[in-house]
């Protein structure tokens, strides 16, 4: 049984996505309380909402009123449900597996609707192609999860993207290929916010991006494996639009508008073409509004007076940047965008003017009127966030026939390459091409979280394995669960293998960064970060290591070096599995001698 169901403000079902036997179960429960008449009967949304009302209402209580909400709830024969909450809107995953899995999957299905919604979660602007999209993202990525192909599931589990090796040449010619791709689409669409991916059979051959893109954050990157791998079934050429993320550390990342174009070219080959639209500053804002708004919400919920200034102060701000970036950006507005202005400055100055009159009395009546005010102001806030984007010059028709176009000069420059790059795809690395020079080696995962790419030997399906799967998904989670404590480097062997793991940091320039923070205790005292720093932070679950549910890495290096800018510091991750035999030092010694040995066949700059 597995599925998610997503309750707006108001409690009503604003999503499901219920697998049959799950679905079968609700409908036994709604038979068993009179809520469906007979069997086969369908399972509409009000039957959703009387099953789970009394959970989501006391979930609600206990977040608003609290600042306590539930994480999970384990019931009988494995059947688990864990919560989130995301603008306002309550994600409800069940299913019947472990907590900390379903508690990942949740994070994932979160960050999978920002990405196919953006800030406007739900909104009925979108229709139901993005939901639709959102499902097919979602199904395909569990999916990935749970299926055969080990190489596959590999990549999903460490939430990292396979890196395709080719030789210099040939990775020049690809390069080259794409570069005149990009510089095509600036002369004849005027596009200068541009990137071009290249993959095969789901592994990164290439990526390109112009100066003006906003660089893309690892989360960005999987989620286009996922999006192409969840539309693989359909025509060869499709076009999407999603909001990317962008790399954490510039400032209008969070939001960034796209236009997806995939083509499915010769030998298992992708194309993605990203286009990126909208006024960066002004649809960065907005976002970023609508998460301070939750925050008041839920401080005015919890009657937290001290809090609630300075939660105003932030939003205050950041309606100012919006306005700002409104008059600088869309300066000639149609018709149905300047009536929207007009009401939001008009909502905003009446919602500024309470607060102002709150802030000097403190009375409760004037709180109650603010609250009253404030649904009306979201509203008018999605409606802009909408607008503005319809208003921007997204890619016509034409630009999208040209796209089509372009995708058949890539593939034609590229056909004489295509049985080539599918067959090394097949067989990307080989254990064996190891052996010699580690001796007891069995297996490797080496990572570059600040890119989101991944290097390991191939699991090839169909052929005995040394290492049984169960014992590297095992391994992964052990190693997570220490790095949640503040280890970074663990240790330890059953009677067959030696598992070692090492995450550590980097400069630019390739050196390595000594962290002098007492990781250890600060996770045991506030948890992670920035996300559970308050007083409960040591009751509340940490976050999972990953890329998805949250950019876990690049907050890890933002905390063990706060002085150091943005995109400064890259983290790497290495899991070595070796024979029992092994000892302690030689694991350590191949991991350093593995590393060396990788970046001189990836080549500097390309890993």
């Amino acid at each position: 049984m597995n599925g998610l169901i997503v309750f707006n403000s108001a409690n009503d079902v604003a999503y499901q996505n219920l697998n049959g036997p799950l679905t079968e179960k609700i409908c036994s429960i709604a038979i068993a309380q009179g809520l469906l008449p007979t069997p086969g009967a369908p399972l509409d949304s009000n039957v959703l909402l009387q099953i789970f009302s009394p959970i989501i209402s006391s979930q609600r209580i206990m977040h608003c009123q609290f600042d306590n909400a539930y994480a999970s709830f384990q019931c009988e024969n494995g059947f688990n449900l864990t919560f989130g909450e995301l603008l306002g809107f309550t994600f409800l995953k069940i299913g019947q597996v472990e907590i900390e899995q379903l508690m990942r999957q949740l994070g994932v299905a979160m960050t999978l609707t920002r990405y196919c919604y953006g800030a406007n979660l739900f909104g009925s602007q979108a229709g139901a192609m993005q939901q639709e999209l959102l499902t097919q993202c979602i199904n395909c990525y569990e999916s990935q999860l749970w299926q055969e192909d080990q190489q596959e599931q590999q990549a999903y589990l460490l939430e990292a993207l396979p890196k395709l090796l080719i030789n210099p040449e040939l990775k020049r010619t690809v390069h080259v290929t794409l570069d005149a791709l990009l510089e095509q689409l600036r002369q004849t669409g005027g596009q200068q916010r541009t990137h071009a991916l290249l993959l095969v059979s789901n592994k990164l051959a290439a990526l390109n991006s112009t100066r003006q893109a906003l660089p893309l954050a690892p989360a960005d990157l999987l989620f286009l494996a996922i999006l192409s791998r969840a539309l693989q079934s359909q025509r060869s050429q499709r076009a999407v639009a999603v909001f990317l993320q962008g790399v954490t550390h510039d400032v209008n990342s969070g939001c960034v508008p796209c236009i997806v174009h995939i083509s499915r070219l010769h030998g298992h080959q992708v194309l993605l073409q990203l286009i990126e639209y909208g006024h960066m500053p002004l649809t960065s804002s907005i976002y970023d509004t609508f998460f301070v708004l939750q925050k008041i919400v839920a401080v005015q919920q919890q009657g937290d007076a001290d809090a609630l200034k300075p939660a105003y102060e932030s939003l205050e701000s950041f309606v100012s940047q919006t306005l700002t970036a409104l008059k600088r950006h869309l300066k000639q507005k149609h018709d149905d965008l300047e009536s929207c202005v007009k009401k939001f400055t008009a909502r905003w100055e009446n919602l500024r003017k309470m607060y102002v009159e709150f802030f000097k009395s403190y009375e409760r009546e004037l709180l109650v009127r603010i609250e009253s005010n404030l649904p009306a102001f979201v509203e008018e806030l999605k409606q802009l966030f909408t607008l503005s984007l319809a208003s921007c010059d997204i890619a016509s028709n034409q630009q999208l026939d040209q796209l089509a176009e372009s995708a058949s000069v890539v593939e034609a420059k590229l056909l004489e390459f295509a049985e080539f790059l599918a067959v090394k795809a097949a067989r990307n690395i080989s254990i064996d091409a190891y052996l010699e020079d580690f001796p007891g080696l069995v297996h490797f995962m080496y990572i570059n979280r600040s890119s989101g790419q991944m290097l390991a030997p191939d699991l090839r399906q169909g052929q005995p394995q040394l290492l049984p799967k169960s014992k590297l998904w095992h391994m992964v989670e052990f190693t997570r669960n220490y790095l949640k404590k503040g280890q970074t480097t663990v240790m330890w062997k059953d009677r067959t293998f030696h598992y070692s793991y090492f995450l550590w940091f980097e400069d630019l320039s390739g050196g390595i960064l000594k962290c002098s923070f007492d990781l250890q205790q600060h996770f045991l005292t506030t948890g992670f970060g920035n996300g559970n720093g308050n007083g409960n932070g040591a009751h509340k679950s940490p976050p999972e290591p990953g890329c998805l549910p949250m950019d876990y890495y690049s907050e890890l290096a933002e905390l063990c070096f706060p002085k150091l800018a943005g995109g400064k510091v890259r983290v790497y991750e290495l899991f070595c599995i070796h024979l029992g035999l092994v000892t302690a030092t030689c694991a350590v010694e191949h991991a350093r001698r593995l590393v060396a040995t990788i970046s001189d066949v990836v080549g500097e700059g390309a890993f």
